[in-house]
């Protein structure tokens, strides 16, 4: 009975080896789990603040939102020029030194926060100016 036991159990593991049934399980790799790598996104708003945060997923648009996993954090809205100051008049802004190429930022038309400055490449402000009566 013994020797009829060994040779069925020789058998069935000459079966399994010869038809690929037993595989080794890599050590340090658990089945049903998934990794992924963090990835961190921010962006700067206009009136100074960094938004910025981390997941497995993340996307950002200067100067407006950043968004990690589909959570958003927006930028707070731009607070209008003071159109009493006349260092908010585009006018006076039009031609003058800004410090990052890209970024824009609203201005003053003759009293009325209208306007608009963009920051070109070489460093300066190109304005909205109202037009000169002929």
């Amino acid at each position: 009975m013994k020797q009829t036991f060994a040779i069925l159990a020789a058998l069935a593991v000459s079966t399994l080896v010869a038809c690929g049934g037993v595989e080794a399980v890599e050590p340090g790799e658990a089945l049903g789990e998934e990794s992924s790598a963090l990835v961190s996104c921010s962006t700067s708003c206009s009136d100074g603040t960094v938004l910025s945060c981390t997941g497995t997923t993340c996307s950002a648009s200067d100067q407006d939102f950043v968004q990690c996993n589909g959570n958003y954090q927006y930028c707070p809205p731009p607070v209008p020029p003071d159109c009493t100051d006349p260092r908010q008049m585009c006018v006076n802004i039009n031609g003058t030194r800004c410090a990052t190429p890209g970024v824009s930022r609203d201005c003053c038309i003759p009293g009325v926060p209208t306007g608009g400055c963009f920051c070109r490449s070489n460093g300066t402000w190109i304005c909205t100016i109202p037009a000169e009566d002929p």
